[in-house]
């Protein structure tokens, strides 16, 4: 039974203050893989400058892998996850196991110019990947999705709700 929420998106900011916010609502756990699997690697450069760069590369996976599985163990969690992790090996099916899993897609303008106001880099030919690629794969695969490429996260929160709301009405109705 899924009894976990998990949010993917590209602009990986955007979706923990998302989650975070509707952790607090809902009154569930929230964890951010990528702050486990730091907490868990400890300094990733040094892990690759003590073990070499292919070895290390292999560590870093083995223990990325590792916090995705574990964290399908959880309960009444909101767990923010980075694209690029649902898509190494059968990561994305492990989540869908125990979480509902949430896209929130974002139109690539939106992306450069949150990228911009952060001044965070972008890598144009990434972005054009990101949003012909696996947008479409997330798209398909996901249980909801909502697209936020207008709202901030306060009201993406609302419509989120909204949207999980209709999503378990269809899903009950289609059981019934």
């Amino acid at each position: 039974m899924k009894t976990n929420i998990a949010f993917i998106c590209l602009l990986e900011n955007y979706a923990k203050n998302v989650a975070k916010i509707l952790s607090e609502k809902l009154e569930m756990f929230y964890v951010d893989v990528e702050e486990m699997v730091q907490f868990e690697l400890g300094d990733a450069e040094h892990v690759r400058s003590t073990l070499g760069d292919e070895a290390g590369a292999k560590y870093i996976h083995e223990c990325e892998t590792k916090v995705v599985k574990n964290v399908t163990t959880f309960d009444n969690t909101i767990i923010v996850i980075r694209p690029e992790h649902m898509f190494d090996g059968d990561n994305f099916d492990k989540i869908a196991s125990t979480s509902y899993v949430v896209y929130l897609q974002i139109s690539p303008k939106y992306f450069e110019q949150r990228c911009k106001y952060s001044g965070d880099y972008v890598d144009e030919s990434l972005t054009d990947i990101a949003f012909s690629e696996r947008d479409k794969y997330f798209v398909e695969k996901s249980d909801i999705v909502l697209n936020c490429s207008a709202y901030k996260e306060a009201k993406a929160v609302k419509k989120l709700t909204k949207a999980i709301n209709k999503y378990f009405k269809k899903t009950s109705a289609r059981k019934a």
